[in-house]
């Protein structure tokens, strides 16, 4: 990495906004748009009325827009800490990031306070309240953020290695966790994420994913910024509108999780498949059929990349070196290595737990805010254990083979659920697919898979009969259950928590060649 480059956000966007201030740096989903040099004042004048020491933690919640953008930068002016709540946030998940963090500000939008009450409920719980209106009223007592007068002190010059943001970890599998982030490291992760996809200010990047989220913050908002290219920010994905909005808005490049490439590749053929300008997309997963069809039909590069809220990029294919079916080769701020059950290492083309470990200072996060058990467990000698399965093929690009506690038991057998879910998402039909183990009557478990399917004909037997020769017998599931849409958090991922854990009479069983 350059170290003449800006290390931190509020140098970033100052000299930014001194090179190219007229810009358009974002634009939202009602069609407004932020310029560069807007930001710039607008963060100033953000800090100026906050006047924040150094440090603070400050939880915030507020749809996205101008407010947002500028909130985001105005916080690093001051050295204060923001703390991103997701609008749909959960009453315990909302106060365990109060508590771990220390946080003793919030910063809420009206509609936010109004739609959630789990929002609404740590207004009691915080030291100091002030409001951003939006389209409600917001309740009585607190300030509004526009009516705070401006300083003349408050902005504080952060150093690379000053906490930026501490985000909350997927949680998929597990308890979410409070990665804290310092500037380098948004800083290091959204240069790379700059650098693997080539974005100059020719490219119009979109993204739809929620704002208190890495994906959007340092995926797509700062690689925008530090290229010049245009963000293009929508709330939520819509498949039915997704080609239309890359039209309109002259999308290059699309930021993807999850089921999204599988869904889009799921709806009906049309003879303006080909008609736009997205070239790259970046994200993950992207199972090689997969991508390959979406290359085929929509002229599309679907470049698969191994990153974590708490290492940024670790992995990543390139337009000029992609593989499908892999994450990439192994990014040069980083040294990985593939770890056997006792933690050593084991040799090119064995799965194993992936470890990361950084070769520069201060580019992953600093720990797990209030919860060092947590962060010792994952941080040793400088390595962080991911919690992943994975491995280095011969050639040196990594391969994601899922989470490493993920495991069902059957038969003597440890069947890892990402061979299962892989297999089934290249179905016909198969929007996207999870395995979970549910009690067996003979000890250890059996397998139960659960479908969001396009096809009103896919049951089953048909599932049965793909897998017959996709699967070694001990793996292939014997619960299959059809529903429409697989639960999933903000970012896009299935939340396996909340699948079920027993069968019901609408769950087709192999042994009965029945549902019931």
């Amino acid at each position: 990495m350059d170290e003449t480059q800006p290390r931190t956000l509020p140098d970033l966007l100052t000299l930014r906004a001194r090179q190219d201030p007229d810009r358009e740096l974002i634009r939202f989903e009602d069609g407004r748009g932020l310029r560069v040099g807007d930001v710039e004042a607008g963060s100033r004048t953000l800090a100026a009325r906050l006047a924040l020491p150094p440090g603070t933690r400050v939880l915030t919640c507020l749809r996205p827009g101008r407010t947002a953008v500028e909130l985001l930068f105005g916080l690093a002016r001051l050295g204060a800490v923001e703390v991103p709540l997701a609008l749909d946030i959960t009453a315990p998940a909302a106060e365990a990031l109060r508590h771990s963090t220390g946080a003793a500000l919030l910063i809420a939008g009206t509609s936010a306070l109004a739609a959630n009450p789990a929002v609404a409920a740590l207004l009691p719980r915080t030291n100091r309240v002030v409001l951003v209106a939006e389209d409600d009223d917001g309740p009585s007592g607190h300030p509004f953020l526009d009516e705070l007068p401006a300083t003349a002190a408050g902005e504080h010059r952060p150093a690379a290695e000053d906490l930026l943001v501490v985000l909350s970890t997927s949680g998929t599998t597990g308890r979410a966790k409070a990665a804290e982030l310092p500037h380098f490291a948004a800083m290091r992760h959204a240069r790379r994420v700059a650098a693997t996809m080539r974005y100059g200010p020719q490219d119009v990047l979109f993204n739809v994913f929620p704002w208190n989220h890495v994906n959007v913050r340092h995926t797509a908002l700062l690689p925008a910024l530090l290229t010049g290219a245009r963000l293009v920010a929508h709330r939520r994905f819509s498949a039915s509108r997704f080609w239309e909005v890359c039209r309109a808005e002259g999308v290059t490049a699309f930021n993807f999780m999850g089921a999204m490439l599988a869904i889009l590749d799921r709806q009906p053929p049309s003879v303006r498949d080909r008609d736009h300008a997205v070239r790259l997309a970046y994200g993950a997963p992207a199972p090689a059929e997969l991508a390959a069809r979406f290359h085929e039909r929509f002229g599309v590069r679907a470049l698969e990349a191994y990153a974590s809220t708490e290492l940024g990029d670790v992995a990543a294919n390139t337009p000029d070196d992609w593989r499908p079916g892999t994450a990439g080769r192994v990014v040069g701020e980083y040294e990985v290595a593939i770890l056997d059950e006792a933690g050593r290492p084991l040799p090119p083309g064995h799965t194993g737990q992936i470890a990361a470990r950084a070769r520069l200072p201060h580019q992953r996060f600093r720990g797990y805010a209030g919860d060092p058990a947590a962060t010792a467990a994952v941080l040793r000698d400088g390595w962080f254990r991911t919690g992943d399965r994975g491995l280095l093929d011969a050639d040196g690009y990594l391969v994601f083979a899922g989470r490493r506690g993920d495991v069902i038991r059957r038969r003597g057998e440890n069947i890892a659920t990402w061979e299962v879910e892989q297999v089934l998402r290249a179905m016909p039909g198969v929007v996207d697919a999870a395995a979970v183990g549910v009690e067996s009557d003979l000890t250890e478990q059996e397998i139960l898979v659960v479908l969001a399917t396009s096809d009103q004909a896919l049951d089953g037997p048909a599932v049965h009969e793909w897998c017959r020769f996709r699967l070694p017998r001990h793996a292939r599931p014997r619960y299959v259950r059809i529903d429409r849409e697989l639960p999933r958090n903000g970012s896009g991922k299935i939340v396996k928590q909340l699948l079920p854990s027993t069968v019901d009479e609408s769950t087709w069983d192999a042994e009965r060649r029945s549902a019931g």
